[in-house]
């Protein structure tokens, strides 16, 4: 029912500077500290009849009137509480605090019964100038930079786009408070939560069960991110059964109980709109040791990762996964892969991993996502009004070509979770378990770090290069402890470590006696290989070049797909070209060169190739 060990903490893993992932961490910080806070909270200030302080309204579908709004505010107060964790910034600090102080006391303004409140409005007749303007009936709890007429709209059932998932936004929210709590302590963010938590308890308790089934599966309209895990959550916070109740009213059924016999009930549904759902389900196995929620996570995620993924870990197309094992004929040039699934899906393999450590393919996914799919997210490039930009999609097909989000103007669900993003690349490189009074250390992730418990007497420092494969892991410290390193699947049996060779998918075992100092050379060597998809493209075979870890790409702006005549040894048709000193390869073959993706920039590229 419980984790089996816990993830490192921020304040005891340092990410080695001047790598990728630090860059685009030092974007986002920049980022974080530009923006304004009073922008952020326009919206809840607005709706609440507060004044808004001379703010610039954010734009996107965090304009004014747009019925999204106040979802980014969420996702930037936990980007902002996974920055001040790792960093300790205090500007950040000061400005995640006047957020949620400012929160706490606009909530104060809500009163009444939650489940009391009745909009004016009715499908088929939704406007803005019919909702309401008074907090005092919106029932005691409630926040959010719109009335709560979109939920009472949502049990009538009215559709998108009328309304527009409130419980989503709730849930962003909700999740947003709740990471400041767990990063920083910050009591007031859990009052919201309490605050938040009671809302729902209430206005759902007077929803009829069968309605509710209903309104989670109504596409879009009926969209509430994870918000039974972050219930959850809060009931293992607070152990207040109520919030564990709420939790189970978001129970998806239909979706659940298909998932939990072996069945992929997502097919052709709304991807974003359902993988959230599985990581909150497992929230809720973690509250209640309930089988049913586990397994249908775990299913559904050998579902997604067998039958809908591409090489990049990226799912879907417009947001839908589509029928399984139908990925070829569904390659979009530019509607593939949309960021939130893949930010989603790296929560879902994290949680399933942290209940059984041993289960490395579920940090071979994790790996696989993060460096060719969130990596490749962020433009590396800052303009003036660009200091972060990031993707909505990340396309994989013939001649596709990113678009990036701006500093104020394109706010979208992706943008909100590109804040985070950048912010917590140390979040789950290193998981810790004890067993009979002595800690195993896990390392999962390709990156240059240290980590050090005093409590427990580990200090360990692996010395890498990013992205090249040659790595030094050094022990030392006063503790006695085990150190497991994750020998990837893509290894194929060639990873090397003291001249033995491991098999892929397992862990490299090595020991440090209290007080000792060693090192650990070790290389997981990469060679080219493809990677199929299993459907074709005009009954032609269609592949990913892998190397190594990376999604290997080749610039070109052509719409049609390029082939690549390879003979019979894949090996022999490209070479290395290495940059040590500024951190690049690539591969060259086939009078092509081919790059990780992370390295395109705005240019047009190809990620899948027809193979002859």
């Amino acid at each position: 029912m419980t984790h089996k060990g816990t993830y490192a903490a921020s304040r005891e893993v340092r990410l080695a500077e001047h790598t990728p992932y630090t860059e685009n961490r030092d974007r986002t910080l920049g980022y974080l500290l530009s923006l304004d806070a009073d922008t952020m909270l326009y919206g809840v200030r607005r709706t609440f009849g507060a004044d808004t302080r001379g703010a610039v309204p954010p734009g996107g579908w965090e304009e004014p009137h747009g019925l999204l709004r106040g979802h980014s505010l969420g996702h930037f107060i936990s980007a902002l509480s996974l920055a001040c964790a790792e960093t300790g910034n205090t500007a950040l600090s000061d400005k995640l605090s006047y957020i949620i102080s400012e929160l706490y006391e606009l909530q104060k303004r809500s009163h009444g019964d939650p489940a009391a409140f009745v909009t004016a409005c009715r499908p088929g007749s939704v406007r803005e100038e019919d909702m309401s303007r008074d907090p005092s009936v919106w029932g005691e709890g409630y926040i959010g930079a719109y009335p709560p007429d979109q939920f009472a709209l949502l049990e009538m059932l009215a559709p998108y786009p009328e309304i527009w998932a409130p419980y989503y936004t709730l849930h962003k929210l909700l999740a947003g408070v709740l990471e400041c709590y767990g990063r920083t302590k910050n009591e007031t963010a859990l009052g919201i939560a309490r605050g938040i938590g009671n809302w729902v308890y209430a206005r759902l308790s007077a929803v009829s069960p069968a309605r509710r089934a209903e309104m989670w599966g109504t596409y879009i309209a009926g969209e509430y991110g994870g918000m039974n895990g972050s219930l959850s959550e809060l009931y293992m916070i607070t152990g207040e059964e109520k919030y564990l109740d709420a939790a189970k009213m978001f129970d998806n059924g239909e979706i659940f109980g298909g998932l939990y016999e072996g069945r992929d009930t997502v097919a052709n549904k709304h991807a974003n709109q359902h993988i959230p759902q599985l990581v909150g389900a497992l929230a809720e196995y973690e509250a209640t040791g309930d089988e049913y929620y586990r397994r249908a996570a775990e299913n559904f995620f050998d579902i997604v990762t067998a039958h809908h993924m591409y090489a990049t870990g990226g799912v879907g197309r417009g947001e839908r996964f589509f029928d399984g094992d139908r990925q070829a004929e569904n390659i979009d040039s530019d509607k593939n892969c949309e960021c939130c699934a893949a930010y989603n899906m790296m929560k879902l393999a994290r949680g399933l991993y942290a209940l059984d450590p041993e289960r490395a393919e579920y940090m071979d996914y994790y790996e696989r996502a993060l460096v060719n799919h969130i990596l490749p997210s962020q433009s590396r490039t800052k303009k003036r009004h660009m200091h972060a930009g990031v993707t909505y999609m990340l396309p994989v097909g013939p001649g596709a070509r990113r678009e990036y989000s701006d500093d104020l103007h394109t706010f979208t669900c992706c943008h909100g979770t590109g804040m985070e993003n950048h912010v917590k690349y140390w979040d789950s490189a290193v998981f810790v378990t004890e067993r009979r009074g002595v800690p195993t250390v896990y390392i999962n992730l390709p990156a240059a770090l240290e980590y050090e418990n005093a409590e427990l007497g580990i200090k360990l420092k692996l010395k890498a290069h990013f992205p090249f494969p040659e790595a030094v892991l050094t022990l030392s410290g006063e503790g006695r402890y085990d150190v497991k390193v994750r020998v990837p699947a893509w290894a194929e049996g060639q990873t090397a470590a003291e001249g033995e060779h491991f098999a892929p998918g397992r862990y490299v075992l090595v020991s440090h006696g209290a007080g000792e100092s060693e090192d650990y050379p070790f290389s997981f060597p990469y060679e080219p290989r493809l990677e199929y998809l299993p459907d074709t493209v005009g009954g032609r075979r269609v592949a990913a070049l892998m190397y190594g870890p990376f999604v290997m790409c080749t610039r070109d702006k052509s719409k049609e797909f390029i082939t690549l005549h390879i003979g019979g040894d894949i090996k022999s048709c490209f070479r290395p070209l290495l940059n040590r000193e500024a951190g690049a390869f690539a591969i060259a073959g086939l009078g092509r060169e081919f790059v990780p993706l992370y390295l395109i920039g705005d240019e047009p590229y190809h990620t899948y190739f027809i193979i002859e």
